[in-house]
């Protein structure tokens, strides 16, 4: 009895750190290969670099996309255009496109500084929830053991084996 109650121990254990590993990988390599070029065009205080990474990171989605890395939807169920990738891929380049007839405009016109206004509270408003949308449907597709109600699952189990193991070896 005592053996099944360290072997549940250990693979509660051990699935708590591969759930742990996963998550520094998966938000590593999110890092590394999409999210940098939004934070890049974030912090960027011209028209034309924040057009340019926003472009690289349209580009980067849309190839990770086509090689699988993403979901088609951040939802295994109840899947709405709001969580769907594509329409949010769309979203995202209309804040392109949007920002490649800004780069045209006079800075010093009213037209130019009233697109700078929408165009900053349009990124402030909505750029956790789209950020959020892709992060999901990396997840799902590239990890999904991470992934929203699957990750708390698999936690919750992990709890029940390292208590259940306990429990067992008190008896």
């Amino acid at each position: 009895m005592k053996t099944i109650g360290i072997t549940a121990i250990i693979l509660g254990v051990f699935l708590c750190v591969y759930q742990i590993q996963t998550q520094i990988r998966a938000s590593y390599r999110l890092e590394k290969y999409y999210t940098n070029l939004w934070e890049l065009a974030d912090k960027s205080s011209t028209i034309s670099a924040k057009y340019q990474y926003l472009l690289q990171f349209s580009s980067a989605l849309q190839l990770g996309y086509n090689r699988g890395e993403f979901a088609s939807h951040d939802a295994i169920w109840l899947q709405t255009p709001n969580n769907s990738f594509e329409s949010n891929l769309k979203a995202l380049t209309s804040l392109v496109e949007r920002l490649a007839e800004i780069r045209e405009m006079n800075p010093s016109s009213f037209e130019y500084n009233t697109a700078i206004q929408q165009i900053t509270a349009q990124e402030q408003g909505e750029a956790g929830k789209i950020m959020a949308i892709f992060r999901g449907c990396y997840e799902l597709a590239s990890y999904p053991a991470i992934w929203g109600w699957i990750g708390f699952l698999l936690l919750l189990f992990e709890c029940v084996l390292v208590s259940g193991g306990f429990l067992i070896l008190e008896f």
